[in-house]
């Protein structure tokens, strides 16, 4: 099962953000955070039901949409600015008192390497169970690098998973 979802992301996740619309860009902008790190910058994309549809092709977009009403993911891309040793294992969210350590899935590159300038980095963070989305988190990478998501209400209501049909 890990493998048939890990290859559907590979296929869905197979061209840069970068080729994705403007609109689409404007539309994950608000769930994106930046992790500036030593020699790897790294962006964040909280994947919920509104960013699923923008970064997911059917029928991985299904699959993506139900889980992320499940547990908090995110996807995870970057590319190397000069020579890293990198450890895709080491990713924490941390909310309040508790703290849940990432399970990655990679993509390309996202795993403990050593990786070249140029290389680009693409995976996915799994952390487990849903956390409060009200309330801001962090994400750490190592001991030194973090960034801080923080969603308005407004944003909050638009990751709702829709009410079923009755």
């Amino acid at each position: 099962m890990k493998k048939v979802f890990l290859a559907a992301c590979l296929f869905a996740l197979s061209l840069p953000l970068t080729l994705v619309g403007q609109n689409a860009t404007e539309q994950l902008k608000d769930y994106t955070q930046l992790m500036p790190g030593n020699g790897i910058e790294l962006t964040l994309i909280h994947i919920n039901p509104k960013t699923a549809a923008v970064l997911f092709q059917p029928p991985t977009l299904y699959q993506m949409r139900a889980r992320s009403t499940a547990t908090t993911m995110l996807y995870v891309q970057g590319e190397v600015k000069k020579d890293v040793e990198f450890d895709s294992t080491n990713f924490t969210l941390t909310q309040g008192s508790d703290s849940l350590t990432g399970k990655p899935s990679n993509i390309s590159h996202f795993e403990k390497a050593k990786l070249s300038k140029g290389t680009r980095v693409d995976g996915i963070l799994d952390f487990g169970k849903t956390i409060d989305l009200s309330k801001p988190f962090t994400i750490k990478h190592g001991p030194k690098d973090s960034a801080e998501f923080k969603f308005t209400e407004a944003q909050v209501a638009s990751m709702a998973p829709a009410a079923a049909a009755k």
